[in-house]
């Protein structure tokens, strides 16, 4: 029962990175279609984040289902409460990345001024690098990288002000409802952001069992950070290593619907895991070298325009006044983001 325990638990925390790199996938192609004014890809985006949420449905009744059987502790019970409080933060990534494919439907239609994709095109780059580091903090059980995401957050927030001072420098002839739209996008990616910031937090408390603010993790080095570590369970490394070592330690049992159980089932297992992990990697590398084209063309077509990131040099965006059309589109936000669990 112990070794089966085991196996449910690592396949359960795989499901976590795996919802979250699909995450990342469809936000890069939500992005893209509001960018494009690809209708096609945003619908087909639309589906493939409701297909998400069906498989965070599942890893939560999975969750609740071993707390109930199995009555779990220590490292095995904080590692499902990551998992059922990071299933919450990705439902919600999932949702706000399909309102982002929802206004690239809605936008095609129109006009909407360049600067503002421009700026969107960049924020997303930045959201991107959140993702990305949240995953290989999780994976590699790094609090180091974790302790890093508020700071590569804080550009986020950043820029995502600047698309208010934008807006309020539109022109008469300019489509205002599509512009709006685009600053509603802008939010979504800001959400996502800050919900990866959240996962990074408990990720932190299933290393350490201890309840830390990632805002005060940059004032510890890094010997004070490992030192918070304490000896976790073997569902928790998250190394391929480990899950060899889990499934060849899983015996032979007998199923409940069969008279014997298969002789190479731990040889399967084994296998599985590893097509797994090798499936990962694979999507991990091609979503690297997206990245990498994506910051050539932005430093390329939009770096010239846009407002510098914090820490970079560049001019300053004149401001301007349009107070009260910025507070307008910033009113609509909540109306826009209150309804990001709706179905279109």
């Amino acid at each position: 029962m112990r070794e089966q325990f085991d196996r449910q638990l690592v396949d359960m925390r795989q499901e976590v990175v795996a919802i979250l790199t699909d995450v990342d996938v469809e936000l890069h192609d939500a992005v893209d279609a509001l960018v494009e004014g690809d209708r096609e890809k945003a619908k087909l985006t639309k589906k493939a984040t409701r297909k998400i949420d069906r498989r965070c449905e599942e890893l939560e009744d999975k969750a609740y289902q071993a707390v109930v059987l199995q009555q779990p502790v220590a490292s095995d019970l904080r590692l499902i409460q990551f998992i059922i409080y990071s299933d919450f933060n990705l439902q919600r990534m999932s949702n706000h990345a399909r309102n982002i494919a929802k206004t690239a439907k809605r936008a095609s239609k129109v006009e909407v001024p360049g600067q503002l994709l421009d700026l969107l095109a960049s924020m997303a780059h930045l959201v991107y690098r959140v993702l990305g580091t949240l995953a290989e903090a999780i994976v590699e059980g790094d609090i180091v990288k974790a302790a890093t995401l508020p700071e590569l957050d804080e550009p986020v927030d950043d820029l995502y002000k600047e698309f208010y001072r934008v807006f309020a420098q539109l022109q008469e002839g300019d489509d205002i409802d599509a512009a709006i739209r685009v600053v509603m996008a802008a939010r979504m990616l800001e959400r996502i952001s800050d919900n990866a910031v959240e996962m990074g937090e408990r990720a932190v408390f299933l290393f350490t069992g201890k309840r830390v603010h990632l805002s005060d993790l940059p004032d510890l080095d890094e010997g004070e950070l490992r030192h918070m570590y304490v000896a976790p369970g073997r569902a928790i490394t998250l190394g391929l290593e480990e899950d060899r070592r889990v499934a060849e330690q899983i015996p032979e049992v007998d199923l409940a619907d069969e008279d014997e159980a298969p002789d190479d089932f731990r040889e399967a297992a084994a296998r599985s895991l590893s097509e797994l992990h090798e499936q990962r990697e694979r999507r991990r590398a091609e979503l690297k070298a997206w990245r990498e084209q994506m910051r050539r063309e932005w430093e390329m077509n939009v770096a010239p325009h846009a407002a510098p990131v914090p820490g970079e040099a560049g001019p300053a965006p004149k401001r301007d006044g349009g107070e009260s059309q910025a507070k307008a589109g910033d009113d609509g936000e909540g109306s826009e983001s209150g309804k990001s669990g709706e179905s279109d």
